[in-house]
């Protein structure tokens, strides 16, 4: 539990909102109130025949999961958004502190508002989520005000492992080039032939940090929301450039490669990002193969899908690795990966890209036989 210095914004609005509340009501028995002005109130009026206070009227007028506590500390009023979120049962009036949060943290705060009569805003955590909650006196009662940070926590702790790992992955090409140039300088005058070895390695850094780069753009490209503008895409051809293309370095590691797809296999989407999705399935169905391996590419249509299927005879993928293959930087081998040119970012486009067509991806591993994905994307553009 971590107190917060500045009073959040949230509660001085809640603790408005009920000044304002009050005074509403009080004008509301002293004259009517027009209906022009009635017809969209900033606050929630009380109900003249409802016998709860007006404070549990408001209360649950609350988008914010909110509870009311009385002088004793017995729940007064929950709203459905905090009965939603704390599990509590409707009409749970009279449960302790303790009983209707399940959380000593909460429980905590809400004793030492009561004691300084000061507000107080702290991050709790309750069963497996990050909770905000804010804690002020109305009166003799106890208002807390609620809200769900574990998503946005989540998104703050993938961002900070991406930067961790790009600065990582940034690191080792930028590093080996600097190197490389070093030695360049000094080889060049008296061995020529040595130089040139160099040369060719700090080409390959250079490619490796190029792909690295455009990896990163194009996973931060396919990760803004946003419409398709989608045209005719013929995933057929982009296999059979695809397969054409990985052929030679097939051949060079003895992988038997082979495509199994229609004359044309047309579907709504983008262009590059489809090509990227069967680049990098096919790219890595031979990098990761066996000398003499196999690799099967094949496409059929399912009613009004299409179905892209990858399978290799390959090193195979680990059964507790399989959830997080698609994660950024994961990788299953690090040292072959890197080894092999690897930058860890190619699955995850793949899901992105997939996912942003209205398609899906699945994948099958048996360690040390091989590793088959299936991608299923909508022929429309109704995904």
């Amino acid at each position: 539990m971590n107190a917060l210095a500045e009073t959040p914004v949230l509660l001085l609005v809640v603790l408005g909102a009920l000044v304002l509340a009050t005074v509403a009501l009080r004008r509301r028995a002293a004259r009517p109130v027009p209906a022009a002005q009635n017809a969209a109130p900033a606050i929630p009026a009380a109900d003249p025949q409802d016998p709860r206070p007006w404070r549990a009227q408001f209360v649950d007028a609350l988008n914010q999961p909110a509870l009311l506590f009385d002088a004793v500390g017995r729940l007064d009023a929950a709203n459905g958004a905090a009965c939603d979120l704390m599990g509590l049962r409707p009409n749970a009036q009279g449960l302790t502190i303790m009983e209707s949060t399940a959380s000593t943290g909460i429980a905590d705060v809400v004793a030492r508002v009561r004691a300084t009569h000061e507000p107080m805003t702290v991050d709790v955590e309750r069963a497996g989520r990050e909770l905000r909650v804010g804690v002020s006196l109305v009166g003799d009662e106890t208002l807390v005000v609620l809200a769900d940070r574990t998503r946005e926590r989540q998104i703050e702790d993938l961002r900070r492992d991406f930067v961790v790992n790009a600065s990582h992955e940034l690191k080792t090409p930028v590093t080996a080039i600097q190197t490389l140039g070093d030695a360049i300088a000094v080889t060049l005058p008296d061995d020529p032939k040595r130089a040139a070895s160099l040369v060719k390695r700090l080409n390959e850094e250079s490619e490796r940090l190029a792909r690295l780069v455009n990896e990163l753009l194009d996973l931060r490209r396919l990760e803004v929301a946003g419409p398709l503008e989608r045209v005719p895409v013929d995933l057929a051809e982009i296999a059979r450039l695809v397969v054409a293309e990985q052929l030679p370095r097939a051949e060079t590691r003895q992988v038997t490669l082979e495509l199994d797809a229609p004359e044309g296999a047309p579907v709504a989407g983008v262009k590059a990002d489809l090509e990227a999705v069967v680049k990098n399935l096919v790219s890595n169905a031979v990098k990761y193969n066996r000398e003499g391996g196999r690799v099967d590419v094949a496409l059929r249509t399912e009613g009004a899908t299409r179905v892209l299927t990858v399978s290799d005879t390959g090193i195979g993928i680990r059964q507790q690795d399989l959830p997080r293959i698609f994660e950024r930087f994961y990788r299953v081998d690090t040292a072959r990966s890197r080894a092999t040119g690897g930058t860890g970012l190619g699955l995850s486009i793949v899901r992105h890209a997939v996912e942003r067509h209205g398609g899906t991806v699945q994948v099958a591993s048996s360690l040390g036989e091989g590793t088959t994905f299936t991608v299923t994307l909508p022929i429309g553009s109704d995904g």
